[in-house]
């Protein structure tokens, strides 16, 4: 069967090209995959993708006349400005060679200044500036709609059964002034729901609103600067860097109807029959050659369509979700974030999926989806879960670099975990971070205000590192005989999102101790492994006021609640 004929197919092979995995000459794909971490040598593959000066964001929009637009004057809950914003970017990206700018006004005269925006779709060569004293709301929740939970779109297909052909290219959103943020509220049509149908309290399940203000997709050579995000506890993050894919199998497989349980699936070859193997199990080729596992499975392309060469910074979010923050990587390359603050939730999450066993972005293997070439500078988190959070899942990412981060009042400042993929699985490896560093100024303050308070909102991985001091203090809330999870108290994310004390300034859960990193194999079947290497060597970590002595905690620190050993290990 052609390649194209496969895509265009309805059968489980239309999502699949030839296999792709590092190392493999054969690769043919319709998809522009430059840039990313799917070449086994990135940074040779990446020199040939950077032609300009800056591998980041370079300004390529330039418009002597833009177009301004000003707010509506009798502002009302349904007012809605959505199709003139778009029909004023379409022209300004219709110009000429250099695009054009449209600029959102405050009113002339005082008076309304917010705009109310439902999904808006970024088209190539754009700037939209907005004014700092303009506040855009957004107008979708959960309840009314599915794609409502967007505001500005780069590169996210309309159909994810027709995927666009082309990155959107050369779009930047930003503040008209150079250090004053514009605001979008993601609160006000964000009500929080506790279950799908807000039947329930934080007590007993998580808040199931999504609001996504900024997601970056098939995309290249974007800057996203100069906005204040009032958040709501919001399930996701505020600045999303996400595959433009379908949404189907990361790899050519007959699940069997297995809801999860992947001892029973089945991976396939192009002709749709089980990859022969030999009789112990291992995969072969056509001479009876073992083939590694991540080498033999037959991906889903769509899965590498991930934004590359960008610039996030200057970003202030408010109230995020626990389990999302600011800005996460889910995959990406090229890519620059700097001067980031989070009230509540995470600063930067730099993590593609989530690595259940039906994670359809690891189950797209190692390398697309992957994280590279991306620095992280200067970011704080005020009662948070943490600054910056990585975790590997079952992709291999490259070249990370987080410098100056502070946490107030939060769980810690920086978290590095090591990757624990279900061992039953042959979709995954254990991940790692190779080349990762974390430099410069690495603190955790705990205020005299909040010393001895509960104010950090964190999840269930820094729990295992709670200080001693607090934990001895903890009492069998729930009466059922034990000190668990279940007795600490829940923040306004939800029933799997929790109140504690702060703790370290990093948590590096992804080396065993200061001694010994532990196994580094990406083998899912090792009972232990899943390390990996952080070059702290630069980093200076300090604590004030702190609730344990400890500057740096490893995974050999990790305690169950009631004391013992945990199973992180």
């Amino acid at each position: 069967m052609k390649i194209k004929e496969a895509l265009l197919a309805t059968s489980v092979l239309a999502i699949f090209c030839t296999p792709l995995f590092a190392g493999q000459d054969e690769v043919a794909s319709q998809y522009d995959l430059s840039g990313t971490g799917y070449g086994q040598d990135i940074n040779t593959f990446a020199h040939k993708y950077i032609q300009g000066a800056s591998p980041y964001f370079e300004n390529r929009v330039f418009d002597q006349q833009p177009e301004e637009l000003y707010p509506a004057r009798n502002y009302t809950s349904q007012t809605n400005d959505t199709q003139r914003l778009l029909a004023a970017l379409r022209r300004a990206s219709q110009e000429d060679s250099d695009g054009g700018v449209v600029i959102l006004r405050a009113a002339k005269n005082g008076g309304n200044n917010r705009y109310r925006l439902d999904r808006v779709d970024m088209p190539s060569n754009v700037r939209l500036e907005v004014d700092p004293d303009v506040t855009i709301e957004m107008i979708g929740n959960l309840k009314t709609s599915g794609s409502n939970q967007f505001l500005f779109s780069i590169g996210r297909s309309p159909n994810v059964n027709n995927l666009i052909r082309e990155r959107i290219r050369n779009v930047e959103i930003t503040s008209t002034h150079p250090t004053r943020r514009f605001t979008i509220d993601a609160k006000t049509n964000m009500p929080i729901s506790y279950g799908v149908h807000g039947d329930k309290t934080k007590d007993t399940a998580i808040n199931y609103t999504r609001a996504i203000p900024i997601g970056i997709y098939y995309a290249e050579n974007f800057a996203i600067s100069g906005i204040r995000i009032i958040d709501n506890h919001t399930e996701h993050v505020g600045i999303s860097l996400y595959p433009d894919c379908d949404y189907k199998d990361g790899a050519l497989a007959d699940r069997n109807g297995t809801n999860g349980n992947p001892q029973d699936d089945v991976w396939l070859g192009r002709d749709g029959q089980p990859l022969p193997m030999d009789s112990e199990g291992n995969y072969v080729d056509d001479k009876g050659r073992i083939i590694p596992d991540e080498e033999a499975i037959i991906r889903n392309l769509t899965y590498g369509r991930t934004p590359v060469k960008g610039t996030i910074e200057n970003i202030v979010l408010q109230n995020s979700h626990t389990g999302y923050g600011a800005v996460q990587i889910f995959g990406g390359d090229w890519i620059y974030i700097n001067n980031i603050k989070a009230v509540k939730g995470v600063g930067v999450r730099i993590e593609a999926g989530n690595g259940s066993a039906t994670d359809n972005i690891n189950r797209a293997g190692p390398y697309l989806s992957s994280i590279n070439n991306v620095e992280v500078h200067n970011v704080t988190v005020t009662k948070g879960f943490t600054g910056v959070w990585l975790k590997a899942h079952g992709k291999i990412n490259r070249n990370i670099t987080v410098s100056n981060v502070t946490a107030i009042d939060s769980g810690t400042a920086v978290i590095t975990d090591k990757s624990r993929m279900n061992p039953h699985s042959r979709d995954f490896i254990n991940g790692r971070f190779e080349n990762l560093t974390i430099k410069g100024n690495i603190k955790l303050i705990r205020t005299n205000k909040n010393a001895g308070k509960a104010v950090a909102e964190v999840g269930n991985m820094l729990t295992y590192f709670m200080s001693p001091a607090e934990r001895d203090n903890l009492t069998d809330r729930n009466g059922d005989g034990r000190i668990t999870q279940a007795d600490l108290p829940h923040n306004r994310s939800g029933r799997r999102w929790y109140l504690m004390q702060s703790t370290s300034p990093m948590v590096i859960a992804s080396q065993r101790n200061a001694n010994e990193i532990g196994d580094t194999s990406s083998d899912i079947k090792a009972e232990e492994a899943g390390y990996y290497p952080v070059d702290f060597s630069s980093a200076v970590v300090t604590s004030e006021n702190p609730l344990r002595p400890e500057l740096i905690l490893f995974n050999e620190d990790s305690r169950n609640l009631n004391g013992g050993n945990s199973n992180r290990l």
